[in-house]
């Protein structure tokens, strides 16, 4: 055979295997993404939508709609009106003040209780004052940062003393001699056999407390 012709057709059967073999080679590359690997996906994703879709029709039961709270959450939910009161005795409502006093700061040997039967005690006295500073004085009213001290006299009695005004609205040297007075005579029983000790907090007085002292003034006849 002429030697050109052999080598023709070696370079033809060189290059049918090599059509072959990349022929092979690309159609497992166009298989990859439609292949098992694809499919693969395909599962995962409806799998994952089938549970998506079972936890969105779910339906809050009634029993879970009436489950009691666990315990441990209950105790929580405690709300401040719910806490124990002070044992104070009950009293009109003419003989408070009409705005409530401000938080308390006690110093000493001092309990709460006590100083807020202090504070009940000098109110009416001091709204007394703040009555007659009306008459002469008829837009009065304001705020006083008071402090004095509670303790425990011979008699067993406690009574009020020392007071200091940090900050008051009132200005009227009469009307604050006759607060000072207040303090320094008002006389009550404590729970405790010993008290010795300050407290401090803001007082309000307003016109409202005026009509109050009248109402008391007038059922007292």
């Amino acid at each position: 055979m002429n030697k050109n012709v052999m080598i023709g057709l070696g370079a033809a059967v060189v290059a049918t295997l090599g059509f072959v073999a990349f022929g092979l080679s690309s159609g497992d590359d166009a298989a990859g993404p439609t292949g098992a690997g694809a499919d693969v996906a395909k599962v995962g994703g409806v799998a994952t939508a089938a549970a998506a879709g079972a936890n969105a029709d779910r339906k809050v039961t009634r029993d879970e709609e009436n489950a009691e709270p666990p315990k441990d959450e209950k105790k929580d939910l405690a709300l401040p009106g719910q806490l124990p009161k002070l044992n104070l005795p009950e009293v009109a409502a003419t003989a408070l003040p009409v705005k409530p006093h401000g938080k308390l700061e006690i110093e000493g040997d001092l309990k709460e209780v006590d100083a807020e039967l202090a504070i009940r005690t000098v109110f009416p006295k001091i709204r007394s004052c703040y009555v007659e500073l009306r008459q002469r004085a008829p837009q009065a009213k304001g705020r006083m940062l008071m402090r004095f001290r509670v303790k425990t006299g011979e008699d067993g009695k406690a009574g009020t003393g020392e007071l200091y005004l940090k900050e008051t609205q009132f200005t009227d040297p009469t009307y604050l001699s006759c607060v000072r007075d207040a303090i320094d005579k008002a006389k009550f029983k404590v729970d405790a056999s010993a008290v010795n000790g300050t407290v401090t907090f803001p007082m309000h007085l307003a016109p409202e407390d005026v009509d109050n002292h009248n109402k008391e003034a007038a059922a007292a006849k």
